[in-house]
């Protein structure tokens, strides 16, 4: 049996869209195949359903499984708040005062474990990410061309290849780039400086603005953000480009 698409998006600095990419590329990925999960590891943010423009709808956010016990995954699944296909679980309702990395972690453990193809947003900083690492994922990192933020993804490469290690089916590290268009010369020297293939350039697009504004899911219109989002489903479904791992 074919394994369900899984993807985890990071972004290496705040600011760089990594949230929005997620959210795209979910919809995609629910707009091609069965129905998709998007899971916000900013656990006590302002919620992922607040970008997904779904905040009025009901469902479960993290709060909800702040008081223990983790609900049977099928019945999570049919209750988060959704829009075509795509679902959301994330930050928002009552502060999740008691919410455990246990919990989350077995949440994260059953959906990994589920049919659905899954997507997850989760921070540089995420004690989680071993977990997710282990299942083999494509791993979509988000950087910025600016010198501090191409140390901040330098940092957070160093840190999923020490992490997948020991893992038996490492990750798949992909390179998402954003900002003002650069030549080709200068994301050639950042591919082989970080050693990770690049997937695709993210340029900033007015329309992404004016998409969030009037409360659509990203990745409704034919921005930016849905062209990356094809290019990352598309990395997920098809031909991959092999484990995560420094250029020699």
């Amino acid at each position: 049996m074919t394994s369900p698409p899984s993807c985890v998006v990071v972004g290496s600095s705040g600011g760089l869209g990594a949230s929005t990419l997620a959210l795209a590329v979910g919809r995609r990925l629910a707009a091609v195949g069965p129905p998709a999960t998007v899971v916000d590891l900013a656990t006590t943010g302002g919620g992922l359903d607040v970008t997904a423009g779904v905040e009025h709808l009901a469902g479960p956010r993290w709060s909800a499984l702040a008081g223990g016990g983790v609900p049977a995954v099928d019945s999570l699944l049919a209750a988060l708040p959704a829009e075509d296909g795509c679902r959301v679980l994330s930050a928002g309702g009552p502060a999740p005062r008691t919410l455990t990395d246990e919990a989350v972690a077995e949440t994260l453990a059953a959906l990994v474990g589920h049919a659905a193809p899954l997507v997850v947003d989760a921070p540089a900083t995420s004690g989680h990410l071993s977990l997710l690492l282990a299942g083999g994922p494509l791993v979509v990192v988000v950087a910025g061309l600016r010198t501090r933020q191409l140390a901040d993804a330098d940092a957070l490469v160093d840190r999923l290849v020490d992490l997948t290690e020991s893992v038996t089916a490492p990750a798949d590290l992909r390179l998402v780039t954003r900002g003002a268009r650069p030549s080709a010369g200068v994301l050639d020297d950042v591919e082989a400086h970080l050693g990770v293939a690049h997937l695709q350039h993210l340029p900033d697009d007015p329309l992404v603005a004016k998409e969030a504004e009037r409360g659509l899911w990203p990745g409704t219109a034919r921005t930016a953000v849905r062209r990356c989002a094809d290019t990352v489903a598309a990395a997920l479904t098809g031909a991959r480009a092999g484990p995560v791992g420094r250029a020699s």
